[in-house]
């Protein structure tokens, strides 16, 4: 079986064999994009599984699809990026609770305190403080290394668009990248 069969199958006769095809060819590409973009395991394994799902009760209501990845890839795309605009309004949360000392409320919990203690590289340290349209496109293109015309494809936007948004990324890393070295070198 090849994609396009897959997706005939999925299109044309709701066959759950040809969605099970395309799931196992492009698990583990989402997979590493999801991590990407989430920066840990688990929750791209979460987004993974919750976007395969959405894809494959989407499938029907299409009429043609010529490739499956790029436009599976944006229903993984919107999940992590709601995936994360939960944490960051959790993270906001919990800082308040803590400036509150009338709250009363416990904070701190084992997998807080773990995720803390854990340290992690310096690059990608500074990916997670990036904006996640820039770290999604800085990972893209240089750890994926997925050329413009893929990125373009993936992103469903121009060439230009490409190179413009990698400029102001590379920007924002370098910013970014000298705060937190500057942070380190503090602390020690």
């Amino acid at each position: 079986m090849d994609e396009a069969s897959a997706i005939n199958l999925c299109l044309s006769h709701k066959d759950p064999t040809g969605f099970e095809f395309l799931v196992e060819k492009y698990r583990r590409e989402a997979f590493f994009h999801a991590v990407t973009l989430l920066g840990n395991q688990e929750d791209a394994a979460d987004a993974c599984q919750e976007s395969f799902s959405r894809a494959f009760a989407a499938m029907p209501r299409l009429k043609a699809l010529d490739q499956f990845y790029p436009w599976f890839y944006r229903i993984l795309r919107n999940c992590c990026l709601n995936m994360l605009s939960r944490k960051k309004t959790a993270r906001k949360y919990r800082t308040y609770q803590k400036a509150d000392p009338e709250l009363h409320v416990e904070t701190e919990n084992p997998s807080s305190l773990l995720e803390r203690s854990e340290e992690k590289e310096l690059v990608w340290e500074v990916l997670e403080t990036l904006n996640p349209e820039f770290r999604e496109i800085l990972i893209m293109k240089y750890i994926k290394d997925n050329n413009y015309e893929e990125i373009a494809a993936l992103l469903s936007i121009p060439r230009g668009t490409v190179m413009s948004r990698l400029y102001y990324a590379r920007k924002a890393f370098k910013d970014a990248f000298v705060a937190v070295e500057t942070s380190h070198a503090e602390t020690r």
